[in-house]
């Protein structure tokens, strides 16, 4: 994994690129799968009965438009090790 800093992201953005991902069509929609190792970065849990929900925002600057997902955890990876219940 190469960490990059982009010449249009703050000075202090550090920024992991993930590669490519196809989105595929899913009835009228379309589906985009994450790693599990980018959420656990985020500090998510990715066991199987972890609920992660994703806070889905456009962003339009004068030069560009970008979609910008940040994950919410509901059981951070934090709280499982500790044995607290969420």
């Amino acid at each position: 994994m190469t960490r990059v800093n982009l010449d249009n992201a703050k000075s202090n953005d550090t920024v992991i690129p993930f590669g490519t991902k196809r989105v595929p069509r899913y009835n009228y929609s379309r589906v985009l799968t994450l790693d599990k190792k980018l959420l656990q970065i985020c500090g998510c849990d990715v066991s199987p009965e972890a609920e992660i929900e994703i806070k889905i925002e456009l962003v339009k600057t004068s030069d560009e438009s970008y979609i910008k997902l940040t994950p919410v955890c509901t059981s951070p990876a934090t709280e499982k090790d500790s044995g607290a219940k969420p």
